[in-house]
């Protein structure tokens, strides 16, 4: 006969493993929506001739993303570790985007004519 406690442990611990899987799903809708908002930023910044980097932004973004995680419990040298690597990535997105290249002539040197 089997123990019905294990067995609601086994279907709580079930039902806590999908909320968490939702709840990563969710976060990388976050990141996707990050990602489509840092692409459209660098797109300004281009068009008004500003720089991808600014050091002030990220300081003061990062100083008030620890301050929350702070406020709800969080570690924020987590947050800032998370934060850190997902705005590398939006940098060398905005870098690697084709927009740098809008009004630009393109000159191949060394190249093979065919």
């Amino acid at each position: 006969m089997s123990d019905p406690s294990a067995e609601n442990s086994d279907v709580r611990l079930q039902q806590l493993r999908e909320a968490i899987d939702e709840t990563d799903s969710a976060l990388l809708n976050l990141l996707q929506r990050r990602k489509q908002l840092a692409a459209e930023v660098g797109v300004v910044k281009r068009s008004l001739g500003q720089p991808l980097y600014v050091p002030e932004r990220e300081t003061r973004l990062l100083a008030a993303r620890r301050d929350e995680a702070r406020a709800v419990g969080l570690s924020p040298d987590l947050i800032e570790d998370v934060l850190r690597r997902v705005i590398r990535e939006s940098y060398q997105q905005q870098q690697a985007a084709d927009v740098h290249l809008q009004d630009k002539t393109i000159v191949v040197v060394g190249g093979k004519e065919r």
